[in-house]
């Protein structure tokens, strides 16, 4: 299309939506007339009944009935005295039904690290959680180790030894030989 066609549309399409917008002005226009006159009309009313007496303008709002007098702000009340502090209270041994302290923490992951420090609580649960894989601590090669044997394990019955595009492929395959055979 040469620039002479693109502006001729263009100006086509100018002249169009000026002809909407002088419609629309048109089509508004005795609305808002209408109503600016009725505004002024009724403007024009209160007017002349205030300067002609027959309407007393409004009070301003600090002087009105209904508002009253401000009150004075109550006094603050004393204080109380402060209360003395209490001693701490001792340790209760002799409660019973209180399992001992070894025995609470016996199947617990941290069991034998107690009292410990978080650097080394979390090296050390990071280390259990990751034996059954060797992976010496390390969640993210556990993982992989992890998925790399759940791979080998679904792929068994086709041999694909963990490959998942070839052991799909040894499905599409087998699937169709039965699907020949049956």
């Amino acid at each position: 299309m040469s620039v002479r066609d693109q502006e001729r549309r263009q100006r086509e399409a100018e002249r169009r939506i000026t002809e909407r917008m002088r419609a629309a002005d048109r089509r508004v226009r005795g609305g808002i007339l209408a109503r600016q006159n009725a505004a002024d009309a009724r403007a024009n009313e209160v007017i002349e009944r205030i300067e002609r007496g027959g309407v007393d303008p409004r009070p301003l709002p600090s002087l009105r009935e209904d508002s009253m007098a401000s009150t004075e702000s109550t006094s603050s009340m004393e204080s109380s005295p402060s209360i003395a502090s209490i001693e701490s209270a001792e340790p209760v041994s002799d409660v019973t039904g209180e399992a001992d302290a070894d025995e609470m923490h016996e199947d617990m992951p941290l069991a034998g690290v107690m009292p410990y420090d978080p650097a080394s609580a979390g090296e050390d649960l990071a280390q259990r959680v990751t034996d059954d894989t060797d992976a010496g601590g390390d969640p993210h090669e556990h993982n992989e180790l992890k998925a790399h044997e759940m791979a080998r394990q679904m792929t068994e019955d086709t041999g694909s030894g963990g490959d998942m595009n070839l052991h799909a492929e040894r499905k599409v395959e087998q699937t169709g030989d039965q699907k020949l055979e049956g």
